[in-house]
């Protein structure tokens, strides 16, 4: 049961979300946002852009889609906010279901109609969902969300059973609990653990500063590692943050085969057929010699297996005798520096076509990058809010920073804004070159955020439901195209486009990009896919230099 201290932790990090020149104006609002980042593990940005809530919304206060590391998820918020904490014991309202179950029907038959019953930004947003449903495997996972009681039993069920008929549709209720678990899990804490190992079924090797442990584990043993240490019911999921990737649930058909396998009268093969996992820690000890040692591990990550550790927690579960009998195989890694361990993370997961931000963050190049802004004053966050406590002007964001200079000095505005995880995966060579002053990242934010005083001052008056013009609407997707413009602008005017001059060229690139918006824009036009065309800045730059 949520108390009084988890009441007010919400509370706090709600006020900070409050912006009132993007309409974030209360608490309720606010809580919109903060919900968004945190479940979705997206960016302030992304998160402030997601929320459709206001007029003719639909019951939908946020929309958002999904496509990082290959996923294809329509996420559809509805958000209660309890303003004391009295209210937040109530359980959140059932009359919203309908709301949401009519929206939900209308999207998925791709009804036209919903045209003239949705508000400007969620029609925008509707468009954008109804093209990740003509793509490969889409799915939707709908989230009521509040820092009260989540819905009570009879609802969820009912829910549950109107949503059966729907194939790859899914709810998640997430209530003050669930909040702050959620909370939690993202502090990361240094973990430490004990494992025991089968009999003498283990290698150890030293290659200079590194250490490994090669040995065999009893699938029971790796269940109780991964367990919470207050509920031996659920997974510890901390243990798997520097994992690529996500338990991707029961229902995925790879997670299917590892459960079933392990249930099986063929468990005994699952030491052949599983690659097994990979753990890092900071050191390891062990008696060495003796049959069946306990492994006391410190500072521990499961980097690689995720997927099979979750799914035989799921098998246990079931048949806990069964699972018992089942083998795999571990390495286990001391890396006493962390650029190993984020090398044998990233390279235990090299089918992962997207690398993580946090995967790079160690490199040469961006440690570079943050030495030479430092010496400009500035602080250069190769990890997500890594100078927290530094003024904000002064902060210079890595993602922020190589999504701007994308779409400023490489050309790629539509990469930018749309896949933004490639900045740090495969076009990181190219954005954090060696010829890179870095220096060179500061004017593309500069110019990018007075573009983005543009946006948010249209996405305020979207919220407080004020006249905006339909020409006026092109600014909330297309302004990583402004940010292009402006550069091309400064090209064929002969100004230098690193100078603060290429501030004065804004005013121009908007009137640009507008105009070219107007042009193009028929019965079928959508914000979302004109900017996502490659050839949209082909077009904007003809209009330059015509």
């Amino acid at each position: 049961m949520a108390t009084l201290i988890d009441f007010s932790t919400v509370s706090h990090k709600v006020e900070e979300w409050l912006n009132p020149d993007l309409g974030i104006a209360s608490p309720s609002k606010a809580f919109m946002p903060l919900m968004v980042a945190s479940i979705l593990d997206v960016t302030e940005e992304e998160a402030y852009d997601a929320i459709t809530d206001g007029g003719q919304d639909r019951g939908v206060d946020a929309l958002f889609v999904d496509e990082r590391d290959g996923k294809n998820i329509i996420h559809i918020f509805q958000f209660k906010y309890a303003g004391d904490f009295q209210k937040s014991k109530s359980n959140f309202p059932s009359s919203e279901i309908d709301k949401v179950l009519s929206f939900l029907a209308d999207l998925l038959d791709h009804d036209e109609d919903m045209r003239n019953n949705c508000n400007p930004v969620l029609w925008e947003k509707v468009k954008e969902a109804w093209q990740s449903l003509d793509k490969k495997n889409p799915s939707v996972e709908i989230h009521f969300c509040s820092n009260t009681l989540t819905m009570v039993g009879d609802e969820k069920r009912r829910l549950r059973k109107s949503l059966e008929k729907y194939n790859g549709v899914r709810e998640r209720h997430h209530g003050l609990d669930e909040i702050i678990e959620l909370f939690i899990s993202h502090q990361k804490p240094v973990i430490d653990r004990d494992i025991r190992i089968v009999d003498k079924d283990y290698y150890e090797r030293t290659d200079g500063n590194v250490r490994a442990l090669i040995c065999t584990l009893d699938a029971s043993e790796l269940v109780k590692l991964i367990a919470r240490p207050d509920d031996k019911d659920a997974v510890y999921t901390p243990i798997f943050d520097e994992n690529v990737r996500i338990y991707l649930s029961s229902r995925n058909t790879i997670n299917k085969e590892i459960i079933s396998t392990a249930l099986s009268d063929e468990r005994h093969l699952f030491w052949y057929l599983n690659n097994g996992l990979t753990i890092t820690c900071s050191s390891f000890s062990y008696a060495k010699g003796s049959r069946g040692p306990t492994v006391s591990l410190k500072g521990m990550q499961i980097v690689n297996g995720g997927q099979t550790s979750n799914a035989l927690f799921e098998a246990y579960r079931e048949d806990p005798d069964k699972v018992s009998d089942v083998l795999l195989l571990a390495r286990i890694i001391e890396a006493k520096e962390q650029s190993v361990g984020n090398k044998v993370s990233e390279t235990t997961n090299s089918q992962t076509p997207i690398k993580s931000r946090d995967l790079r963050a160690n490199s040469i190049v961006q440690r570079k990058i943050e030495q030479a802004l430092l010496a400009k004053g500035y602080f250069y966050e190769r990890k997500t809010k890594q100078f927290s406590e530094k003024p904000k002007e002064k902060r210079i964001d890595a993602q922020s920073a190589g999504q701007a200079y994308l779409a400023y000095a490489l050309d790629m505005p539509e990469v930018a804004k749309k896949d933004r995880g490639r900045v740090f995966g495969d076009l990181f060579d190219t954005v954090f070159s060696d010829d890179l002053l870095p220096e060179n990242l500061l004017v593309p934010l500069r110019v990018l955020e007075r573009i983005n005083e543009v946006k948010k001052a249209t996405q305020k008056r979207l919220r407080d439901e004020e006249a905006v013009q339909q020409d006026e609407l092109f600014i909330i997707d297309g302004a990583y195209h402004v940010l292009f413009a402006v550069r091309r602008i400064c090209v064929r005017d002969g100004i230098n486009e690193f100078s603060d001059n290429a501030l004065n060229k804004i005013d121009e690139a908007i009137d640009v990009v507008r105009k070219c918006v107007e042009s193009n824009r028929n019965d079928t036009f959508s914000y979302n896919r004109f900017f996502k065309d490659t050839g949209t800045r082909t077009k904007i730059e003809a209009s330059i230099t015509a």
